[in-house]
């Protein structure tokens, strides 16, 4: 996620914008998405519905509307219409650590019992070096560069590694882009968007092309570019994190908006249009649908929504969602851990059917986020973002 996706809609203070309720509640349903995916088993019982088995399954595309929406809303925190960044880059990475950190180490605690069962079924097994590295790169946010096929320590902590890389490089990326002329914009935002699908496409012209073209530069080429989602994960994911920047930029422009009414009826169109290529299309859509079709769709939901729609938000800016989505990043970083405990405990005691079992963590879940954002991330992050302040006035003192 995502997932920042994952950040506070509250504009930053000296930029004085209205905050992006929706799109806070948009972050919910995001998690939600996620949690389905892993939740959801298709050849277990009891089953869900055909359309609704589709939507579960379909659920790890949201990942992708996180990292958009990331880019969005750090656009229109931190950058203004001149092409400044407000505050410091230090003041930015100290936030940034302050609101992620904290829950992420406690996630990281969660999960340490399922990590360690990891390694000892691991084949071939883990070497005290890799072992070594594997929490080194975890603990730092760099483990989504590493290799895939090996124990990981929180199946969900890959893509705070990828907006790790992002908060890096946003304060001269986002700096840069909010320089550039609108038209400079959208030319950037599209590129972008094809860029995302590159290395799919080529992974398809690879297929096809067989094995009769196996030793032509091109077919190596191909290849080589096909296996990037694999092996620089960050850098795959980077085209939609600057797809959600450009379009924050282009949000913080923009002129006129049109009537409520044709907005909340353009944001159902597309909310329909989404449900339909999820439901109508073969289950677990593609990487070019997801990045091809989907992200563009995502990117139209969020610009309605910060414009401002019907029946507060759709109820994504009511009061409830808001706390939610506050908490969707505690959610999806501990959803899939609580569900490992669950089945293990299942398996042990009752033996319900594994989608029972989801059905009846899923609240569960979401419970225990409310409970962390409002005890653990929310006060943390406070303490961490003062602690400069305590550190400054002792100095003085002393």
């Amino acid at each position: 996620m995502a997932p920042s996706a994952f950040m506070a809609s509250s504009p930053a203070p000296a930029l004085r914008r209205p905050p992006l309720d929706a799109c806070t509640g948009l972050r919910f349903f995001a998690a939600l998405g996620v949690v389905s995916y892993h939740f959801y088993c298709p050849p277990c019982e009891p089953n869900a519905p055909a359309f609704l088995g589709n939507l579960f399954r379909a659920g790890f595309t949201t990942v992708s509307l996180f990292f958009v929406l990331s880019g969005f809303i750090l656009a229109y925190n931190y950058l203004d219409e001149r092409g400044g960044f407000v505050g410091t880059t230090r003041d930015f990475y100290r936030a940034r650590f302050a609101r992620i950190y904290p829950i992420y180490l406690l996630a990281l605690a969660v999960d340490l019992p399922l990590f360690l069962r990891l390694l000892s079924h691991a084949e071939p097994t883990a070497a005290p070096g890799e072992v070594a590295q594997i929490c080194a790169a975890t603990l730092t946010l760099t483990q989504a560069w590493l290799e895939g096929g090996r124990p990981v320590w929180n199946t969900m902590a890959w893509t705070l590694s990828a907006e790790a890389f992002f908060y890096a490089l946003f304060p001269f990326l986002g700096v840069w882009l909010a320089r550039q002329s609108s038209r400079r914009l959208l030319s950037v935002a599209v590129s972008a968007w094809v860029l995302g699908m590159a290395p799919f496409l080529a992974g398809e012209l690879v297929s096809s092309l067989g094995a009769q073209g196996t030793g032509a530069l091109t077919v190596r080429i191909l290849t080589a570019w096909s296996e990037l989602p694999s092996q620089l994960v960050p850098l795959l994911r980077l085209p939609e994190f600057v797809l959600g920047l450009c379009l924050g930029l282009l949000f913080c422009r923009r002129t006129r908006q049109g009537s409520q009414a044709w907005r909340t009826a353009g944001l159902i169109t597309t909310i329909g249009a989404i449900a339909a290529v999820l439901i109508l299309l073969p289950p677990t859509p593609s990487a070019i649908v997801q990045m091809g079709v989907l992200v563009p769709l995502f990117a139209v939901c969020i610009w309605l929504l910060a414009c401002g729609v019907a029946w507060s938000g759709m109820g994504m800016g009511t009061r409830p969602l808001l706390r939610l989505g506050g908490a969707s990043y505690a959610l999806y970083l501990t959803h899939g851990s609580l569900m490992g405990f669950a089945l293990a405990l299942n398996t042990r005691t009752l033996t319900l059917p594994h989608n029972t079992v989801a059905l009846l963590l899923a609240p569960a879940a979401v419970a225990a986020s409310l409970v962390l954002f409002q005890f653990v991330e929310e006060p943390a992050r406070h303490w961490l973002r003062k602690a400069p302040r305590r550190v400054a006035r002792t100095g003085a003192l002393g």
